[in-house]
Formats: structure tokens, sequence, C-alpha cells
């Protein structure tokens, strides 16, 4: 018996179509029209699932398109309907300050030529030529005029470490001449003295901006190379009148060391114009080898003020 059951449950395989259609209330259409069984499709229900799940995605998507064509401006508030450009994140503005970029410009400027083209781009090589006046300041120094003075040399000037601060340092060939005129009771006196100097001033100069204004401040010193005088006195003595003219009668120091002071412009990084004064604290005639009466105990300070010209590399 329990053969003959097994065998009568048993289908063969013509008869699959028929025992599915069975199976699924006479269908058989999820077959995929195929007369052999569907691994996919056996048992009651079968299709039902994934047929009502393609139903459902084909809605939704239809859905969604009618909702996306039927979005007015009113609805723009709404989720569905609000722009793409609205929905991304907003840019940041960036604003461009022409004054901080400026700064930062001149800033970086010396970094970046030092970089680009060697150390030698800071330093300035260069030449004055300048032409002023002197005056002498002191005991009997009313009795000397204001003389002129002219001097050309060559000056270097090196970073200090700072943008707007320099190091200046020259080698200036200077020549001098004093006036002196004095008249007494019983003579009038005319005297020049000339000098040929070296001068190397030193100062810390203050540099603007773009290589423009600057202002320095420092020490000078003067090495005499050689020095003239010559005194002309005109004697009258109950009525009669004599002249004597006298060389090298008025000897002075071979050394001076002042204060200067200079400030000027430069246009467009190599030409420019200065003015310097110099202050010197040392007596400018030697007391010890002085041969004039009339000048005995003077203490005379020099000073000197130019209007140069140059030229930097």
């Amino acid at each position: 018996m329990c053969v003959t059951s097994f065998g009568q449950n048993t289908y063969e395989s013509e008869t699959d179509s028929a025992w599915i259609a069975a199976q699924n209330g006479g269908r058989t259409d999820l077959n995929d029209g195929n007369n052999e069984p569907n691994p996919e499709c056996i048992g009651d229900g079968c299709g039902e699932t994934t047929f009502q799940t393609r139903t459902a995605s084909s809605d939704s998507q239809a859905q969604a398109s009618d909702d996306e064509e039927d979005c007015t401006p009113a609805d723009s508030a709404n989720p569905e309907c609000a722009d793409d450009s609205a929905k991304a994140p907003a840019k940041k503005s960036i604003t461009y300050n022409e004054d901080a970029d400026a700064t930062y410009t001149n800033e970086n400027r010396e970094i970046y030529r030092a970089r680009k083209e060697g150390f030698y781009t800071s330093i300035n090589l260069g030449f004055r030529l300048a032409g002023g006046v002197n005056m002498l300041f002191g005991e009997k120094a009313d009795t000397w005029n204001p003389g002129y003075l002219g001097n050309f040399g060559i000056f270097v000037r090196i970073p200090f470490g700072f943008q707007t601060f320099r190091l200046m340092t020259a080698l200036d060939f200077s020549y001098r001449r004093y006036l002196y005129e004095e008249t007494t009771e019983y003579s009038d006196n005319e005297a020049y003295v000339e000098m040929y100097m070296f001068e190397i001033p030193f100062m810390f100069r203050y540099i603007g901006e773009d290589d423009g204004f600057f202002f320095g401040v420092g020490a000078d010193l003067g090495l005499k190379l050689s020095g003239y005088s010559q005194f002309k006195q005109e004697t009258s003595v109950e009525g009669k009148t004599q002249k004597d003219k006298r060389e090298k009668s008025i000897p002075t120091n071979g050394v001076e060391l002042g204060a200067v002071v200079d400030f000027g412009f430069v246009f467009s990084g190599h030409f420019g114009f200065d003015i310097r004064v110099v202050q010197y604290f040392s007596n400018l005639v030697d007391e010890a080898n002085l041969a004039e009466p009339t000048l005995f105990d003077s203490k005379l300070w020099p000073f000197n003020a130019t209007i140069g010209i140059f030229y930097q590399f």
C-alpha cells in the first residue's frame, strides 16, 4: 500500500504543467510561457509578491514624476519642489582687501628678491655729489663768515634686520673753505682756511615704502688730508698803511668727530636727493700751533650743511 500511495502522488514530466496549473488556480501564465516548471513559481500565490512589488515601484515612480510636473511657485516651500540650487550649500564670499594685499607684498618684497636673485640685491652701492655751506660756532666765531664746501663719494647701504631699516656708510672726499674777517681800531684783517678731508659717515636709516622717503642719524668722522691758510692784514699807524700777508699761520686739527643727520627721497629706486647736516665737537684750529694773536683762545665748532644728488645700484 505504501508503494501504491507513493506512486499515486507522483507526476510524470509531461503532466508538470497541469500540476502547476492545479496548484495555482488554473493559471499557467506565471511559468513565463514555458511548459517546464519555474522553480520560482511553485506553490499557492506564486508570483504574487514579485508582481505586487513591481507594480508598487512603478506607481511610486509615476507619482514622483507627477509631483515634479505639478510643482508650482506656490509649492516652492515643499521639499519636493525645492530648487536643486537652493539645496546646495552656500558658497563662502571671498573679499579682496587691496590694502592688506599691498602690505603683504611690501613686507615680503626683500625676501622674494633675495630668494630669486640673491642676497646682493638687498645691498645698494652708489655715488653722491653734494655742495653746501659751512659755519663756525663757539668762542670768537662771530668773526667768521659762512664758507662753502663740496664733496663727492661712494656709499654702501646694507639691510639691518628689519625691512624698513638700513645701515649706510660712505667714503667722501671733501673740500672746505672757511672765511675770516675782522676790523679793529688799527687794522683790517682777512683770512681763509682751506681743508681737504676724507669723511666717513655711518648712519642708521629708516626707509619708507617702495624705497622712497628716508631719514637717518649717526656719526661722522673727518680725517684731514691737507690744509692751507692765508692771513692778510692791513695796518694804519700815524697815517701810514702797511700790508702784510702770512701763509699757514692758522693750523687746523687733523681729526674731527661729529653727529650727522640726513633725510631725502629716492626716485624709481635709483636716483635721489638728500639734505645732510653735520655738527662737529672738535675745535677747528690747533691752538698749540696758532700764530695769529687775534685768534688766540678761539673755540670753533664746525657745522656743515649740504644738498646732494645720488645714484644707487
